[in-house]
């Protein structure tokens, strides 16, 4: 199998380089992630997504093309799109018909550019002092939250586009940048289960395509790893207690909280055997940085996997394929 098909990459600029398009050609990622470096206007954008999937081989697919498009503090794309309201805004108004028209209309617009993935809605609580959610969050109160959560997810599949909640097991219960530090969080299942679950657990029930991890600690629970390498959080929590069926996708792998220093892939790695289906490399910290040599790499430590893994590898490969057939057919 072809490893490179479990990474959702970033692009340097607004045209690939030879090496990305040399991995877009031969070794292609199973998707690419779009910051603001990459969408200084709409039409650039449209122009990068063309050049993306012309790449992609015959008869596959489309790869995934996702954006962190929340609208509020969080929009990488600006210029030429209309402005809409985020989560807070959305969570203040309070009325779940518009927060699905809004999703849906958020939806249709990313898609003319060639967008297939929003990494929307946010599902964590509103937390007073975090340095990560503010305005980003519908609501603090966990029904609340869950309700705008499952208007957001069917408003904007309905559009065509993947939604993928974020950040499980849920940020409002750290203050801490992941960015800068790994936080950690005091909260037991108990507490965890009646809160910050909940609006997860409303985005398994409308049927979200994708849920995106977190990179926070939790002693009571892990002690040595955070959520996103986790198989406590990956695999009990999410896939056997909730039910998740969908592609399980890592927050990005370039932040402090999971800095991996010079084997990127074994973070990777490591991410895959715990539960991931997919890792984001948004290659934002070492701009520059070969795809080549962290894609070879990590092919050579999933071919040394025994047999028993290599399959569940094999697995995370065919629901990813799943979904882009989704998208390929709703889009």
């Amino acid at each position: 199998m072809n490893a490179a098909q479990l990474v959702m990459m970033g692009i340097e600029g607004t045209a690939l380089t030879g090496p990305e398009r040399e991995v877009l050609a031969e070794t292609p990622p199973g998707g690419v992630i779009l910051f603001s470096r990459n969408c200084p206007s709409a039409a650039a954008c449209a122009d990068l997504v063309a050049e993306i999937q012309g790449l992609n081989r015959a008869g596959e697919p489309p790869l995934l093309v996702a954006i962190d498009q929340e609208f509020g503090p969080v929009c990488r794309l600006r210029q030429g799109v209309p402005d809409f309201p985020g989560a807070a805004a959305l969570g203040k108004k309070g009325e779940l018909s518009l927060t699905e028209a809004t999703a849906f209309r958020i939806g249709r617009c990313l898609g003319d550019y060639g967008i297939n993935c929003n990494l929307a809605p946010v599902a964590d609580l509103s937390c007073p002092g975090s340095r990560v959610l503010a305005d980003r969050c519908f609501a603090a109160e966990p029904e609340e939250t869950a309700a705008q959560v499952r208007s957001y997810i069917v408003g904007l599949q309905r559009a065509g586009l993947a939604a993928c909640a974020k950040h499980f097991p849920g940020h409002g219960s750290v203050t801490d940048d992941s960015h800068a530090v790994l936080p950690v969080s005091s909260l037991d299942l108990e507490k965890l289960r009646s809160s910050h679950l909940r609006p997860f657990a409303a985005a398994v029930d409308a049927g979200v395509k994708m849920i995106m991890t977190a990179h926070i600690l939790f002693p009571e629970m892990d002690s040595r790893r955070p959520a996103t390498l986790s198989p406590f959080f990956l695999d009990r929590l999410l896939r056997r207690q909730l039910g998740f069926k969908g592609v399980v996708l890592s927050d990005d792998l370039d932040m402090a909280a999971v800095e991996s220093g010079d084997d990127l892939a074994a973070t990777m790695s490591q991410g895959l055997e715990a539960g991931l289906d997919m890792v984001l490399w948004g290659r934002n910290l070492k701009k520059g940085d070969d795809p080549r040599r962290v894609l070879a790499r990590l092919q050579i430590m999933v071919d040394d996997r025994d047999g028993a893994t290599r399959e569940r590898f094999a697995a995370k490969q065919k629901r990813l394929k799943t979904l882009r057939k989704w998208l390929e057919n709703n889009g």
